[in-house]
């Protein structure tokens, strides 16, 4: 017998020895490459939600096939990225790991994301809301396609989260840029359907002062935060850390790590150069 198991006197069945412990039904995922049992993220409460929601909203003819097509081939093409540009292998950082570790990084995520609901996709959806009940069809056309683009982006982070051992960091975090790069076309087009539909008043049913007021301050307001989130935030801060992270090692190397991983690496070249 070998490696602790063996046949039985009754021949085809086999049992472990006593001295090893059985195999564990499903393996402890010690490495970036695991599969554990992600995938009931796909079917939480939160990705149903947006999915049905970006699906009305595809189907309502509010939403320009353009947008559409872009977040149905941007999934092939994420694939693309995580098979033949950023793969996932051993050895890289768990994609599921904090890009900011600590706790103010933490927090200052954690308000940005609220801040970014709150605005992005709670006011936006209240003010459709709101324009179907009042009959401001041209203001909730205005809004949707901002409203759809957010709530495709949400449910696509939900399947990049959903199989760490597919999609890297790399490939997640290329999916607010992407999105957010996007977003900024709809939030302009936007706030310029908002201000020519309010300023013809000779176009539809009078709209009331305060959808006025609010579809404007809710057009800016997005364009204002999203354009700060991707020229401020996801180029300069967010995408050079999770590929420096994906490059140089660890999950939580800072970048002092990162600098003395490099040194340990080109010391045995220097020394190769001295003895020759």
């Amino acid at each position: 017998m070998s490696g602790g198991v063996g046949p039985t006197a009754g021949g085809g069945i086999t049992l472990p020895s006593m001295g090893a412990p059985p195999p564990p039904l499903h393996p402890t995922p010690t490495s970036p490459t695991a599969r554990p049992h992600h995938h009931y993220y796909l079917f939480s409460i939160k990705q149903l939600n947006t999915l049905g929601a970006a699906a009305v909203l595809a189907f309502s003819t509010t939403v320009p096939l353009s947008d559409v097509a872009f977040a149905v081939l941007l999934l092939p093409y994420l694939l693309l990225l995580a098979r033949l540009a950023f793969p996932q292998r051993p050895g890289k950082p768990n994609p599921a790991a904090p890009v900011f570790p600590g706790a103010g990084g933490r927090l200052t995520l954690a308000v940005h994301t609220a801040v970014g609901f709150v605005v992005g996709a709670a006011l936006p959806a209240l003010y459709i809301l709101d324009g179907l009940r009042a009959g401001d069809t041209a203001g909730v056309a205005a809004a949707a396609p901002h409203a759809f683009l957010l709530s495709a982006q949400v449910f696509t982070e939900g399947i990049a989260a959903a199989w760490p051992g597919t999609f890297s960091l790399p490939v997640r975090a290329a999916v607010p840029v992407m999105y957010s790069a996007r977003r900024m076309f709809a939030a302009s087009e936007w706030l310029r359907e908002e201000l020519q539909e309010r300023d013809d008043l000779g176009r539809g049913p009078p709209v009331p002062q305060r959808r006025v007021v609010a579809g404007r301050a809710l057009a800016a307001a997005n364009l204002a935060f999203w354009g700060f989130n991707l020229f401020a935030f996801l180029l300069p801060f967010y995408l050079p850390r999770a590929l420096r992270r994906y490059y140089l090692g660890s999950d939580h190397e800072d970048d002092g790590g990162a600098h003395a991983h490099l040194k340990q690496q080109q010391q045995p070249q220097d020394e190769g150069k001295k003895d020759s």
